[in-house]
């Protein structure tokens, strides 16, 4: 443990633990405000991969936060020899994929899926204006806001763990992210952009309007990433017969193979769909 950290910060409860670092609790010294701390243990790290996320994950998170409400703000980073821990919000709220859980595969409400999606749209938007790819958009780094109300609940993007700076014109390349959520040109392999991130976000699209159902699986990683790479996007009428036009017309355009035609997170944001709160049951994009 840092002791800048331990100077600052006293330290509280492990609330969350991943392959290289624990999250614990605490709370600054001179103010007594709640925060949480992400601590990654770099000495575990024998992967070259893991070694530069690892590394890349504090300077693109808070990249990605300036400016950006819709991302979970980075407050302060400390690092000695062997650790690096990352001072965040202290989000009280469950993440989207426990919420959608807790709905039992009932679907989310064309009105608050459109909210809950361009929330998401606008926050990405900002982290690839930022240059910062996220690659790792799913559920699980979706954490929704406790005080939200009788409404859709407010989300804000997590987890940096997996980020990539495409910045200055600069392209990513390697294989990251979660298999059913991640963009045929990432399982190609060779160089992608920010436009993956937009896939995996037309996936999370999909979850909300089915109650949890998945666009692409299989049995086997390599079945689901051979699912990806077909693209081969389906709306079965036993799940979909209740979704406007205007939904899957945005789902088509964000889970599109064609990277040159699908949607930017700014191009998501203006559709039809978004614009009408999901209350258009035939408006589509058309140009």
């Amino acid at each position: 443990m840092s002791k800048e950290l331990e100077r600052d910060f006293d330290m509280g409860d492990e609330i969350g633990r991943g392959r290289f670092g624990v999250v614990r609790r605490c709370a600054s010294r001179s103010t007594g405000e709640a925060y949480a701390v992400k601590s990654v243990d770099r000495s575990r790290l024998s992967d070259d991969l893991d070694r530069s996320l690892a590394e890349m994950e504090p300077k693109l998170a808070q990249l990605a936060a300036a400016d950006n409400p819709g991302v979970v703000q980075v407050h302060a980073v400390y690092e000695d020899e062997v650790w690096t821990h990352m001072v965040m919000d202290l989000c009280t709220g469950t993440d989207l994929l426990d919420w959608i859980r807790l709905r039992c595969g009932k679907a989310v409400p064309e009105p608050d899926a459109a909210a809950m999606v361009a929330r998401l749209a606008e926050a990405l938007a900002l982290c690839h204006r930022s240059g910062v790819a996220h690659r790792d958009v799913k559920p699980d780094n979706v954490i929704l806001d406790a005080s939200s109300g009788d409404g859709p609940p407010r989300l804000r993007l997590a987890d940096f763990g997996c980020a990539a700076y495409v910045g200055d014109g600069r392209s990513a390349e390697g294989l990251v992210g979660t298999p059913h959520y991640v963009a045929p040109e990432v399982v190609a392999g060779g160089e992608y952009g920010v436009k993956a991130d937009v896939w995996s976000a037309g996936v999370v699209m999909y979850v909300l309007l089915t109650g949890g159902a998945l666009p692409f699986g299989g049995e086997t990683a390599s079945d689901v990433f051979a699912a990806v790479l077909r693209g081969n996007l389906r709306f079965p009428p036993s799940l979909f017969s209740g979704v406007s036009p205007a939904a899957k017309d945005l789902m088509r355009r964000m889970m599109c193979r064609d990277v040159y035609r699908r949607l930017s997170a700014e191009q998501v944001m203006v559709h039809p769909w978004i614009m009408s709160g999901g209350g258009s049951q035939d408006a589509v994009q058309t140009t």
